[in-house]
């Protein structure tokens, strides 16, 4: 359990780094009530509602939109899949078939004549 010092470090801390990261800036982006050139995706899966449930329940704690807790999980879930992908060979082993591929894509590069 944190002392009473520590989550209040901890919270500002956080905060500071999230306002120098422009998180309000990218959720007004996100919601197009700014004019933007930064180029965004949809992405969609379906999940069960449960899941959906338990998602709503945490940012709701956190105060957070879905968009910042999706895009943080998956950020995190890419950092980890590499991170495996690399220690159990594949990109190793890709490098054998295809040439070099440093992980930043999976599918080869289509060249045309």
């Amino acid at each position: 359990m944190r002392s009473p010092f520590d989550a209040l470090i901890t919270e500002k801390s956080l905060s500071f780094i999230a306002t120098r990261r422009n998180r309000d800036l990218m959720e007004l982006i996100a919601d197009d009530r700014v004019e933007h050139t930064v180029p965004l995706k949809n992405m969609c899966a379906k999940i069960t509602p449960e899941l959906a449930e338990e998602i709503l329940q945490v940012v709701s704690v956190l105060g957070c939109t879905k968009r910042q807790f999706l895009e943080a999980a998956f950020i995190d879930a890419v950092a980890r899949a590499k991170q495996i992908m690399e220690s159990e060979g594949v990109f190793a082993s890709l490098d054998e078939l295809a040439g070099p591929v440093d992980g930043s894509c999976l599918v080869a590069e289509v060249v045309e004549d």
